[in-house]
């Protein structure tokens, strides 16, 4: 769908609850942003409305779980995790506040293209992307911590995951040190080490990493870094390697097959050989 078409379907949807998209003139535009299951837009205010900022994230829902995400948006608000606001959910439309920052995939991997270790970065850029994946397992650590559903053993502790998390999922604001995390549609109670292998299987699949990279030792040591802030913030979460292993092997895969990708399944020992099986 073209722009003009969205911009008469928000029209029609909307202009009742929103008086400042008036019909007939041209009040607002719309930039389309990166999303692969749902339509999201920047809209920008020719003039700042009574109710809503000058500029704003709309998401156009075209699967079922607009209220899912809203549900999860609320609740998360609550806890004072950093996610974006909920100004306005109506479905299938949700408005959300635009948060500053960059995408964190973007953020690491722009700068991490030609190295094979993070230590032949320069000094601040090196630091600040290992400050921005601490930040990112603080925001897992505390998203798991204050949603934790049962705990069936020291290793089995089920939470409320973000599911299929990805780092594009994620902003990351370098002058205020947050991490924003974006897009819940996909959460459901589960293994808490779920959403970790997601992160790690993202670190090691975006590029550069492992189909462009036979062993990329930068991400691994990003992964290592990761882990242990994590479980330095979440210490009564035990952390079980077969059981991350499995699951680590099994999201490549299924990103192997989304992509399809002309690739054999991963190998266990050339990927996991670096990676911590210890975390205290």
């Amino acid at each position: 769908m073209d722009v003009h078409k969205i911009k008469n379907k928000v029209l029609n949807d909307l202009r009742q609850e929103i008086p400042d998209l008036i019909e007939g003139k041209d009040t607002f535009s719309l930039t389309r942003l990166s999303s692969k299951k749902n339509i999201v837009y920047e809209l920008i205010f020719d003039k700042k409305p009574e109710k809503l900022p000058k500029e704003v994230i709309l998401k156009l829902f075209r699967t079922n779980y607009a209220e899912k995400e809203y549900k999860a948006l609320i609740k998360l608000e609550k806890q004072e995790l950093p996610i974006p606001k909920v100004l306005y959910f109506k479905k299938p439309y949700l408005i959300l506040k635009k948060l500053e920052g960059v995408n964190l995939c973007d953020f690491i991997n722009d700068n991490l293209l030609n190295i094979s270790t993070i230590d032949e970065l320069n000094l601040e850029i090196r630091d600040k992307i290992i400050v921005s994946v601490k930040k990112l397992a603080e925001w897992i650590a505390n998203l798991h911590r204050q949603n934790i559903i049962t705990k069936k053993n020291t290793l089995e502790i089920i939470v409320f995951n973000k599911g299929d998390t990805r780092l594009r999922d994620f902003i990351y604001n370098s002058t205020k040190n947050v991490i924003y995390g974006i897009d819940f549609e996909e959460s459901y109670e589960g293994n808490f080490l779920d959403d970790l292998a997601w992160i790690c299987c993202s670190l090691l699949d975006t590029n550069p990493g492992i189909f462009e990279i036979p062993e990329p030792k930068h991400k691994i040591e990003l992964i290592n870094y990761f882990l242990k802030e994590y479980f330095r913030i979440n210490k009564k979460f035990l952390f079980s390697f077969n059981y991350f292993a499995e699951k680590l092997i099994d999201y490549l895969n299924i990103v192997i097959e989304r992509r399809a990708i002309e690739l054999s399944p991963v190998r266990k020992n050339v990927i996991l050989r670096n990676i911590s099986k210890k975390y205290t």
